[in-house]
């Protein structure tokens, strides 16, 4: 029964292997979280949308009463207070701002949709009322009376990629035509004859937001494996400082006069050239592949500068890895375990449900935004979907270099203490 002798020895080192049990068993439970947490909801009836709403409406005077009225605010109103059908859970999550901060809310993924009500939107209504009632009065319609029969538009943008927006733009139109069908009906109650034709007083008039028109899902997917790449860079690096640790060669560093400091801080200068070579191999490759490229000679070199610093962030996460791993195969292993979970919690993949902790600098900040590849990730979309340069990425590269010091500083003082001390 030799058989059962191995069985029990293989058992007993599986169980010595904690890290390699903890792998097998719990890696697998990272990906049921991250993908229920981020797809759990999906085909649900009852999720709230973010909507910014741009209202310009300057108001008009009733006719007749001569009342204040602002029919965009009651549309406003009319879109916060919207409900799922048996339910009380909002259509919508509204935030009041202008065209410029909603098309930055639109990029961040912020908002996923936006309603422009044009200034002039309750004085054209109450336009087309004085000519109805014009029209009751000398037995003709409406239309021979007026003299601006177009119909007005409240318009409706958003990424044109995004299935939110799909689903909002839809949500938004309907319930655009019932207020434009209850307001024109409450018109006509007002107004006797049946000479009175019906009204069209505005409709919803659906847009892209300038510069996704022609974007696809792989246009906002590529910076997201680009990001994923500098994040492997964690696994090689602790690799390579486990096997430099087992073969002795930071020991023998060590006894030089050299510090941790120098000897780990060496380390960014070929591996940040790696993570700047990697985005632009990357961004090569996305281009044959046809992604949507925007901006010139400056885009890319933003973008290297950006996966550099992504790069730091990874070496420093590859110096706490090492730190805990017992060879380098091990800390290869352990370092996907580390590095996937983490590319989906950062959105390299796809975007993961909103969870807003506070506001910083009029920015919302999310629990994700505590990891610099968060903002190295933001950083990227913005400058190679939609060229934009410094200024527009400053936020999130000061986020991003701020929290890859503090990485940093902790993973050389994990690795001085868990890996060199010991060799001392």
């Amino acid at each position: 029964m030799k058989f059962i002798s191995v069985a029990i020895k293989d058992f007993k080192e599986l169980i010595r292997d904690r890290r390699g049990l903890f792998m097998i068993l719990l890696f697998p439970m990272f990906f049921m979280i991250i993908f229920g947490f981020a797809f759990g909801d999906m085909g649900k009836s009852d999720e709230t949308h973010n909507l910014a709403v741009i209202n310009l409406d300057e108001g008009a005077k009733m006719p007749l009463s001569n009342e204040e009225v602002n029919f965009g605010d009651n549309l406003t109103k009319i879109l916060s207070d919207s409900e799922y059908e048996n339910s009380d859970v909002k259509l919508f999550k509204v935030t009041n701002t202008s065209e410029s901060t909603a098309n930055k809310l639109i990029q961040l993924k912020e908002a996923d949709a936006m309603i422009i009500i044009p200034k002039n939107f309750s004085q054209t209504i109450v336009n087309k009322m004085e000519d109805s009632i014009t029209a009751q009065g000398t037995g003709t319609t409406s239309t021979d009376n007026n003299s601006n029969n177009d119909t007005l538009k409240l318009l409706i943008k958003g990424d044109s990629s995004s299935m939110g927006f799909g689903v909002s733009q839809a949500v938004l139109v309907k319930i655009i035509g019932e207020y434009q069908d209850n307001l024109a009906a409450h018109i006509q109650s007002q107004i006797s004859g049946s000479s009175v034709e019906t009204l069209k007083l505005f409709e919803g008039d659906v847009e892209s937001v300038s510069g996704t028109e022609s974007f696809s899902q792989f246009d906002f997917l590529a910076p997201g494996m680009m990001l994923f790449a500098i994040l492997l860079l964690a696994t090689t690096v602790a690799a390579s400082l486990t096997r430099e640790v087992e073969k002795g060669t930071l020991a023998r560093l060590k006894i030089s006069k050299m510090r941790s400091f120098d000897m780990l801080f060496g380390a960014l200068i070929p591996w940040s050239a790696v993570a700047a070579i990697q985005v632009l191999i990357l961004l090569t490759v996305a281009l044959i592949m046809g992604f949507n490229w925007q901006g010139g000679l400056n885009s890319i070199v933003l973008a290297m500068f950006i996966g550099v610093i992504g790069g730091i962030g990874s070496i420093a996460l590859g110096m706490i890895i090492a730190s805990f791993a017992k060879n380098d195969t091990q800390a290869f292993n352990l370092g996907i375990m580390v590095v996937v979970p983490t590319s989906f919690v950062v959105g390299a993949f796809f975007q993961l449900p909103q969870m807003v902790i506070g506001e910083i600098m009029g920015r919302s900040f999310q629990i994700y935004d505590i990891l610099p590849w968060t903002h190295i990730l933001n950083a990227l979309k913005s400058v190679l979907i939609y060229g934009n340069g410094w200024s527009a990425i400053t936020y999130d590269l000061a986020w991003s270099v701020l929290l890859t010091v503090i990485l940093f500083i902790i993973g050389i003082g994990m690795f001085s203490k868990f890996r060199l001390s010991v060799e001392n």
